[in-house]
């Protein structure tokens, strides 16, 4: 009896803990070498006596870059493998961040375009990752993902100003430190490479044919794009809008920090709520709405601002880690998966970086941010829409 037993009830494999680890060190770089730019920007403005409009561009090139680069890294998955690709785009991530701190004004553009890249491919290839190693810790993997990635994003930021008057190579060392974390993911990751043998690429054609003619797979990507558009938006404006309604530079440094550091706690709380659900309706409408409050709150009663940050911030959160993990929801293999992801990725960051864009051009037209809130406002009143349609239980 104890044999038959055995047979048919065998040992469930152990939680491969170390390769969890290998993809939060991952995620650990995939934002801390952006955001740790804005607080120095100035400082690289002056030292290469940039203009203003090409001091921007340089701010929003990794997001235009994510758009371009999406689509790429499937296929060279198909290459080389999940592993090998996520290792490659640790390497750029960190070559990238020691060119732009020590190879000139050429080594300032090159490093931020291989930035870019690095974290291209990875931003595309950590969920197809997840669905095929976690499939039954999806949801909680991609959360934890999506919370060390915002954390570190707002570490980098605080620390990159103070770091840079604190040594006698300023702004150098201050972005070119973040290549010692991109070395630490490197080590760890070659562990994982031994593992990554290149499967059949039938499926993988059919996936990555399909998923571009799909109605879900554009709700997703939808989806991803309005709440990308509202992020980065806030993120680049807030302070200025903040000035415009009588809000010191310190008290909206602080409420920033205050949108970004909630929206971890919504990370990983939005995690655990998605394995409970039957779908994702409920979830995007309630992170929709939590954004669409936040942002009429700030055109309306601006001196609480705290607060609509705080809930801006709650849906921001939410609607990150529900988009990451509808990657996995919404597809039946990882190389549906990792199609899926690139083309959310692709259209997403593509529009999110006309967020920044236009906020300014309207400021600039109209002369106040009443306008630039406004279109905020209606991306947030679209994605209530997109939301609960690529929340129904339905697959590419």
């Amino acid at each position: 009896m104890t044999t038959s037993c055995s047979v048919s009830r065998p040992v469930a494999p152990a939680f491969p803990s170390f390769l969890l680890f290998g993809i939060l060190l991952i995620a650990a770089n995939l934002r801390a070498p952006i955001t740790s730019l804005g607080p120095v920007l100035t400082d690289i403005q002056q030292y290469f006596s940039l203009t203003p409009a090409t001091a921007g561009l340089l701010n929003a090139l990794p997001l235009l870059i994510f758009a371009a680069g999406s689509p790429l890294a499937p296929v060279l998955t198909r290459r080389v493998g999940l592993e090998r690709a996520l290792f490659a785009g640790v390497c750029l991530i960190g070559t990238g961040c020691l060119i732009r701190s020590g190879w000139g004004e050429s080594g300032l553009w090159l490093g931020t375009f291989m930035i870019g890249a690095g974290i291209a491919l990875a931003n595309v290839l950590i969920v197809p990752l997840v669905k095929r190693d976690f499939p039954g810790h999806t949801a909680l993997c991609v959360g934890l993902y999506a919370a060390t990635m915002a954390m570190m994003a707002g570490v980098s930021s605080g620390i990159s100003a103070p770091l840079a008057q604190a040594n006698e190579y300023g702004w150098k060392l201050s972005l070119g430190v973040w290549s010692l974390l991109a070395l630490i993911a490197a080590a760890c990751w070659l562990a994982q490479l031994k593992s990554g043998a290149i499967d059949p690429g039938k499926a993988r054609h059919k996936a990555t044919t399909s998923v571009w003619k799909s109605a879900i797979a554009w709700q997703v990507s939808m989806f991803m794009a309005l709440q990308t558009v509202v992020f980065y938006t806030l993120i680049d404006w807030y302070p200025a809008m903040a000035a415009s309604a009588g809000i010191g530079a310190i008290q909206a440094g602080g409420y920033l920090f205050a949108y970004q550091a909630i929206a971890v706690l919504a990370n990983l709380g939005t995690s655990i709520a998605i394995k409970r659900l039957h779908d994702q309706r409920a979830l995007g409408f309630v992170c929709s709405l939590a954004i669409l409050t936040g942002i009429a709150g700030l055109m309306l009663v601006p001196w609480m601002s705290l607060v609509w940050l705080l809930l801006a911030g709650i849906g921001a959160g939410m609607s990150m880690v529900t988009c990451l993990t509808l990657f996995g929801l919404r597809t039946r293999d990882h190389h549906q998966a990792a199609s899926l992801s690139a083309m959310a990725q692709s259209v997403g960051y593509g529009l999110g970086a006309l967020g920044p864009f236009l906020a300014g051009w309207l400021h600039s037209l109209f002369g106040s941010w009443d306008a630039a809130l406004a279109l905020l406002l209606a991306a947030a009143v679209v994605q209530v829409v997109f939301a609960v349609l690529a929340g129904r239980n339905r697959l590419v």
